[in-house]
């Protein structure tokens, strides 16, 4: 199955979404400004803050619209979890002070390779109250999350952090770990959603 995939900046993070995408079974497709059309799964990558790359960020929101138009499954991982809350109207913002320690490892600002940075790692739960613990590299997440969205996993033990959120009605997953770097208990969530 062909999957989507909004490109990461580095060359060591594409590496890990393909071989995270193949071993799962997906033919990667890279997007690019030329596609008009998307026909299958997208994919939103990681990467750097919403508003750093303002070309990265339109040309996220069109491959949103094409999969909306075609009513494809769309994945978020991190950032891309953050622009899909961006364009459905909810709001990111940066992580605060007391709550920046747990949920990464180091402060990146641009649009560049973060892979060879070291994870951090944090329990979430569900909202059976079970507990998992994923890997963490952001210092934003969304505070006020759009209203199509129900959220499905928070940080614990403080629940301040929406790690992950869902719109069964236009098919849509993300999460603000990492499972493509496979360090976490939950590597195949979210792509089982797609399959």
């Amino acid at each position: 199955m062909k999957i989507y995939v909004a490109p990461p900046v580095g060359k060591l993070e594409k590496i890990s979404y393909v071989v995270w995408l193949e071993s799962n079974g997906f033919d990667v497709v890279w997007l690019d400004r030329r596609f008009k059309k998307i026909d299958g799964p997208l994919l939103l990558c990681g990467g750097a803050d919403i508003g750093k790359n303002l070309e990265r960020d339109a040309n996220e929101f069109k491959w949103i619209e094409m999969a909306l138009e075609g009513n494809h499954p769309i994945i978020g991982i991190c950032r891309g979890m953050q622009i899909l809350n961006k364009y459905f109207g909810g709001v990111v913002a940066d992580l605060e002070e007391y709550i920046l320690e747990d949920h990464r490892s180091d402060i990146f600002t641009d649009d560049v390779d973060h892979t060879h940075k070291i994870s951090q790692f944090h329990y979430i739960q569900d909202q059976d109250l079970s507990l998992t613990t994923v890997n963490s590299r952001h210092h934003q997440y969304c505070p006020v999350v759009a209203d199509n969205f129900k959220i499905t996993h928070i940080s614990f033990p403080n629940g301040y952090i929406t790690e992950a959120i869902e719109d069964d009605v236009r098919k849509i997953w993300a999460v603000q770990w990492h499972p493509e770097r496979m360090e976490s208990q939950d590597n195949v969530y979210p792509l089982d959603m797609i399959k």
